[in-house]
């Protein structure tokens, strides 16, 4: 009975086969161009000589710098996939903490090549339910959930305003930019669109259990004390009450 080779085995050996190939050929045009270099030019051996070394490396380097520059294209459109997964919630579509720290930076740098004043608010969205909710009707239905809320804030700030999702049940929304009154007025549609929202879990009307925290910066945006800062300032909201939380202020470093 013949054994069969495994495929990568087969796939190896054909990658020895061209390589050999390549040098053979490699070596035989070279002797060959050194050869007619020689020939036609008998009377000049060390003209001859240069050419065919010149020759020699415009053949060989031509197809290396080619390769190496397809190669390099195609590991920045593999770095760029890879940071693309990263930094992106695969539940909800969202950025991920990650990500919200890569587009701070690049935001921070643009600022300090143009010298402009950075200033902006941070959001912070909480469901407090979620584990409840998840435990009770299944995990796909946390899942829902979280895309719900994800969809509720999406749609209720403004569309540069950057939605990221930064913890298991938390989003952070970024609004670079924002002047005091246009962040209030964000954190107040956004508060009253989470309120008046309605959510059912396998065609029972669960009750959302949501908070909403927010604090202004001006100058260069520090993520971490942002994000603290605005979780201890969240109020739970509710349908029937028309106040949105106060947005704070981050005090000086």
């Amino acid at each position: 009975m013949q054994r069969e080779v495994p495929f990568k085995a087969q796939k190896d050996w054909r990658v020895v086969r061209y390589t050999l190939g390549g040098i053979i050929s490699f070596a035989v045009l070279t002797q060959l161009l050194t050869y007619l270099s020689l020939v036609a030019l008998a009377d000049r051996p060390h003209i001859a000589a240069v050419a065919a070394a010149g020759l020699v490396s415009l053949l060989l380097g031509t197809p290396l710098i080619v390769l190496a520059a397809v190669q390099s294209r195609r590991a920045e459109r593999f770095r760029n996939q890879v940071n693309h997964v990263v930094s992106r919630d695969s539940t909800t579509g969202c950025i991920t903490a990650r990500g919200l720290v890569q587009h701070v930076d690049r935001l921070e740098r643009r600022h300090r090549r143009s010298g402009d004043a950075l200033q902006g608010a941070l959001i912070h969205v909480r469901i407090n339910n979620l584990d409840e909710m998840a435990g009770s009707f299944g995990p796909q239905w946390g899942d829902e959930l979280l895309q719900f809320v994800a969809s509720t804030i999406t749609t209720s700030v403004r569309r540069d305003d950057i939605v990221a999702r930064t913890g298991p049940a938390s989003f952070d929304v970024l609004l670079a930019g924002a002047s005091e009154s246009d962040a209030n007025e964000v954190c107040v549609r956004l508060s009253k669109a989470l309120a008046a929202s309605h959510f059912a879990a396998d065609g029972k009307t669960v009750d959302l259990a949501l908070s909403v925290g927010g604090v202004l910066f001006e100058g260069s945006i520090d993520l971490e004390r942002l994000h603290r800062l605005a979780a201890s300032q969240t109020v739970v909201i509710a349908e029937e009450s028309a106040s949105s939380p106060e947005l704070a202020r981050l005090p000086s470093a």
